[in-house]
């Protein structure tokens, strides 16, 4: 377990309180969406370039993830008056736009001009809620609790047309309460001070998006031509737990290191979210290389996190030197967790790739946590989004390799928990 909470930071002044400005209006009711012209049904396959059915599920995975993500970092600091609000808003807009590209290559301008309307329209009334939850203002967050239900009708009535009906309507529209409950929940726990309870579901809304997107592409796979390969092989069951934790691993540390150089009371909540996603890395590892290789693993993987803590504090306390020394600690760890992997791997996982990936995992951190100390919120949170999206270029690397290295025989029981698998 990682040692985070066991640090402390110096705590330095709070950010002046600023006000969200909410945006109204209800999306209305949704039309059949056509399938992108000119492939029979299979516009993602052209429009994409080929996109593989794997390639879709990772992508809406990874986007669906970081977007409860931000939206989680906005509602926060739209609550709490924090300066970074316009930056987190940003980073939000920009996945939305991510988002409507993914959906456009399977429902081409139609599909996701009415899809950016209906999730844009979602995110607004979020940050209404938020503006009720800052000003105390009930009624507010009642009328925001209303418009989402409409959204929710309205966006399950979209995907049911654009599905064919493989997604329906009041199947969509449960999904989406859940979604509407974990952010809401998380934001009412912030302003309450419950930093452990906005953390708890702070992790459960990141997990959902995951079986959305699951849903999301099967339906879309169901009813469109074009796209090849099983969605739900075991090598991609693997490829997605992997840049599910990696992604979430990416978040939190930056949440965390945010929190510590900012002084915030939520740092140790944070850092305790941090420690359950290093223990559910460990089962994953542990899936895969055994016991032994898993707490080889959480040995190391515990260190470069308190590495970054160690670079963290030194920033917040201006300590040049205690920040060198974090940044030779970190090039040590990518040495040896270089070798580690490549040597449990029997090289099927080269030392040289994973050190390259490493590199670029400590500079986006670092970068991330400079920015934001030194008050460059667009530039931090434009750090932080390449952070989160690396992570899943790791996964791939990692799980390819691991496939190779298994054999074909996949981890039983699931590599996500631990549940099963060995070394060979």
């Amino acid at each position: 377990m990682t040692r985070l909470s066991r640090m402390s930071l110096v705590a330095l002044p709070a950010a002046g309180v600023v006000l969200l400005s909410a945006c109204g209006g209800t999306g209305g009711t949704a039309a059949p969406v056509e399938p992108a012209a000119g492939t029979d049904g299979g516009g993602a396959a052209q429009t994409a370039g080929d996109l593989t059915a794997e390639d879709l599920r990772i992508t809406l995975e990874r986007q669906l993830g970081q977007h409860a993500m931000l939206a989680v970092e906005a509602m926060r600091a739209g609550v709490a008056g924090q300066d970074h609000f316009d930056a987190a808003a940003a980073s939000l807009e920009k996945n939305t736009e991510d988002l409507t590209e993914s959906i456009s290559a399977v429902y081409e301008d139609e599909g996701a001009e009415r899809f950016n309307e209906l999730w844009s329209n979602h995110i607004d009334f979020f940050v209404q809620y938020t503006t009720g939850v800052a000003e105390d203002d009930q009624e507010a967050q009642d009328e925001a609790i209303e418009r989402l239900d409409q959204y929710r009708e309205d966006f399950g009535g979209f995907l049911d047309g654009a599905t064919d009906g493989e997604l329906p309507q009041n199947a969509v529209a449960e999904l989406l309460q859940e979604h509407v409950d974990q952010l809401v929940s998380q934001v009412d726990a912030y302003a309450a001070e419950d930093y452990a309870g906005a953390a708890e579901q702070t992790r459960a809304a990141y997990a959902h998006m995951f079986g959305t997107a699951q849903g999301l592409t099967n339906a879309i796979v169901a009813t469109q031509d074009g796209f090849t390969g099983d969605p739900e092989s075991p090598e991609v069951e693997l490829r997605s737990d992997l840049g599910k934790l990696l992604g979430e691993h990416a978040q939190t540390a930056m949440q965390a290191m945010r929190a510590g150089v900012s002084g915030q009371d939520d740092f140790d909540a944070i850092a305790g979210a941090l420690d359950e996603n290093t223990r559910d890395l460990t089962g994953a590892i542990s899936g895969v290389f055994g016991e032994e290789g898993g707490q080889a693993f959480m040995e190391m993987w515990a260190d470069h996190i308190d590495f970054f803590v160690q670079y963290t504090v030194g920033l917040a306390e201006g300590d040049e030197q205690a920040k060198e020394e974090a940044l030779q600690r970190l090039e040590q760890y990518r040495a040896d967790f270089s070798q580690f992997l490549d040597g449990a791997s029997d090289g099927s996982i080269p030392a040289e790739v994973v050190a390259e990936g490493l590199q670029k995992h400590v500079d986006d951190l670092v970068d991330q946590v400079d920015a934001f100390e030194s008050a460059e919120y667009d530039s931090a949170y434009g750090s932080a989004y390449d952070a989160y999206n690396h992570m899943y270029d790791t996964a791939e690397a990692l799980s390819g390799g691991i496939v190779d290295f298994m054999g074909g025989e996949m981890p039983a029981g699931g590599v996500e928990t631990g549940g099963g698998g060995t070394t060979r």
